[in-house]
């Protein structure tokens, strides 16, 4: 009864936790459609905010609290073009408060570059790590493409090709390995111009106009592609070029030629020139590999203890269940050996009682 009776109460405790677990998956990946960002930006506090340290005990119906969730890959709406923002609205500082979150989870996880839609936002804006807003977007450099395609009656996609190709032998294309805040644990070793020019919205509705290099416009980059629904698989060379982020603070111990000898001789904030011109640039508020899985500082760390604490509540689960299911077995094995001893003390009683009853008859009198 006792078994019986902890497997039932581990079961309530299991499924209460599977339903704030459901409650909270919309919550951190963000993948809800239009409804996400009521849901995201919600403050959803808890009695037992200690809840979110690593070692604090599991309590049924609490919630996991994310300060910067993150949208992660497969999500679809990182696969969309996103929104532009309303330009008068953004002059009267009606979305200070979004920008600020943008920049606030770009810094919390030390990324070089965060747009809007990873943080649920799904609408036209990033930021660097030098404090960048960008507002509406343009790539003036896509214009030139555009036109090339117009003119040759061919797609964006192979007249985008043509141009990285006029570029490539310009000498105006670099690599360098580019992280992504939607795809928390890979590095991905990418080909780029290595100059974007972008008009855009500034943050107080101003519109300027600016060429970055290096890093800048690396990221930059990267975040355009995001804004336009278009992702890393689009333009790493092939999926050896992808790499974990923890084993990238390992490089020097990787193998001369791994993943290419190029991409084994590319640092991180590094660009590539081919032949053998390798710049670095300087990045100071972006530390990525400073951050530690044991810090428990990345996109879905929150979501995943969750899942921790469920797997191990799940194994608890199934060893009190086994331990039932033995006990049975044992209880079984005893009933069966009794109830055979029972048997044969009855065949005896049986036998004892038909001599005995034939001795009778043969003693009665005739």
């Amino acid at each position: 009864m006792r078994i019986h009776h902890a497997f039932f109460r581990q079961s309530c405790r299991i499924m209460r936790g599977i339903d704030s677990a459901r409650s909270t998956h919309t919550f951190v990946n963000g993948t809800d459609g239009m409804g996400t960002i009521h849901m995201l930006f919600s403050k959803r506090t808890h009695s037992n905010t200690t809840h979110s340290n690593a070692d604090s005990a599991y309590m049924p119906g609490s919630n996991v609290h994310v300060e910067h969730p993150i949208v992660q890959l497969p999500a679809r709406s990182l696969w969309c073009k996103q929104y532009p923002l309303d330009i008068s609205l953004v002059r009267r500082g009606e979305f200070n408060d979004m920008i600020g979150r943008v920049r606030a989870a770009r810094h919390y996880y030390q990324y070089p570059s965060l747009c809007a839609p990873k943080i649920g936002w799904n609408v036209q804006m990033f930021t660097l790590f030098d404090g960048t807003v960008f507002i509406n977007p343009i790539n003036l450099d896509t214009l030139e493409v555009e036109e090339i395609a117009k003119q040759k009656s061919i797609t964006f996609v192979e007249a985008e090709a043509l141009w990285m190709e006029k570029k490539r032998r310009e000498g105006k294309t670099c690599f360098a390995w580019e992280p992504c805040a939607s795809c928390c644990f890979l590095l991905h070793f990418i080909e780029r111009p290595s100059t974007v020019r972008v008009r855009a919205i500034a943050e107080d509705g101003n519109p300027f106009e600016v060429t970055l290099d290096k890093m800048r416009a690396r990221m930059a980059l990267h975040e355009l592609d995001h804004l336009n629904g278009i992702l890393f698989t689009r333009r790493i060379p092939d999926t050896s070029h992808v790499v974990p982020l923890e084993g990238f603070s390992t490089m020097s111990e990787w193998p001369d030629d791994y993943p290419s000898l190029e991409a084994r001789s590319t640092f991180l904030y590094t660009t590539f020139t081919p032949p053998y011109t390798f710049i670095t640039d300087s990045v100071e508020d972006a530390q990525l590999l400073d951050r530690k899985f044991e810090d428990g500082i990345y996109p879905g760390c929150e979501h995943d203890r969750r899942m921790r604490i469920e797997s191990a509540a799940f194994e608890e689960l199934q060893r009190a269940q086994w331990r039932m299911e033995k006990t049975r077995e044992e209880n079984s094995e005893e009933y069966d050996g009794v109830e055979g001893e029972v048997d044969e003390e009855d065949q005896e009683h049986c036998e004892e009682t038909a001599a005995g009853g034939v001795a009778v008859k043969d003693n009665a009198p005739q």
